[in-house]
This record gives C-alpha cells, sequence and structure tokens, in this order.
C-alpha cells in the first residue's frame, strides 16, 4: 500500500516545484483575489502538514516552530509579502518534509494504519492513521496544489 501513496507523494513534490519555479519571491504572496491561498502560504502549509503527520511517526519537525501559526488551518493568507520565508526555504522544507515521510512511511507497521488518530481535531473526518497518511499524501497536498495552480492561471501565468 505504501508504494501508490509514497508514488503519488513523489509527483506531488515535482508538481509543486514546477508550479513555483518561474516565481519571483516578490510574487509569492500575491492575492488576485481576496482571501485566496498564494504560493507562499500553500508551500509552508504544505509542508507544516507534513510535520504534522511526521509528528505521528515520531519524527522530528522541518518546519521552524513558528511556521504552524502563520500556516496552520486555522491561519489566513496575507498578501504582505514580508510576514512569509523566502521561496528557497518553503521549498527546502517542503522537500526536507517529502523525504522524511518518504523514508518513514514504509516503516510503519501495518497495525498502526488502524490506530486512532492522536489528533482530536481531525479524528472526526480522519479516524485512523492510515486515513491521515492516505489523506495527507495525496489528496491534501493535491487539493492545495489544483488552488496553486489557479492562483498561477488567474495572474495570466501559464500551465504547468
Amino acid at each position: 500500500m505504501t508504494d501508490p501513496l509514497l508514488h503519488t507523494w513523489s509527483l506531488n513534490l515535482g508538481y509543486a516545484q514546477r508550479l513555483v519555479a518561474d516565481i519571483p519571491d516578490e510574487q509569492m504572496a500575491v492575492q488576485p483575489a481576496p482571501g485566496m491561498n498564494h504560493a507562499a502560504w500553500v508551500l509552508g502549509h504544505l509542508a507544516c502538514t507534513a510535520d504534522m503527520l511526521g509528528s505521528m511517526l515520531g519524527l522530528e519537525p522541518v518546519c521552524p516552530a513558528d511556521w504552524p501559526t502563520l500556516f496552520d488551518w486555522n491561519s489566513s493568507p496575507s498578501s504582505d509579502s514580508s510576514r512569509y520565508p523566502a521561496k528557497a526555504t518553503l521549498l527546502k522544507a517542503l522537500e526536507d518534509s517529502h523525504t522524511q515521510i518518504t523514508a518513514a512511511l514504509p516503516c510503519v507497521p501495518t497495525s498502526r494504519w488502524s490506530e486512532a488518530t492522536p489528533l482530536e481535531a481531525v479524528r472526526g473526518f480522519l479516524p485512523t492513521l492510515g486515513d491521515c497518511f492516505v489523506f495527507v499524501l495525496a489528496a491534501h497536498e493535491n487539493m492545495h496544489l489544483g488552488q496553486l495552480s489557479a492562483w498561477r492561471r488567474v495572474q495570466g501565468l501559464g500551465r504547468v
């Protein structure tokens, strides 16, 4: 089961890298529509979400301690680019988190997949660790990368 998930996880990372490859740092927090998730927020959010999943696997966080407040699901993206790390920093965190999860997930015993999700806030819709693994590695990242693709298109940037 882990091989197809990790393949998708790898595809997601490549897509994320391509989506921002031509975006300069000063454009990473542009909001073409009020409240729209922009590139800086999406990359940071995905890295922090991977850290959350990594914590369930006993991994050390990749993201700095102040990032969850800036990028968690209760945060609101801001067009103030000074609030966000540089694109290279955000991409490195996303890449490092992908590397950690890719190395750790195959070592997770199958029995752990049916354990209850340790985060009560998501347990209602992701009741088990397995649900969290599949959601974060496949659905969650794809959803936000789709937002990033739309963000590009609204600004007249080409598709990737």
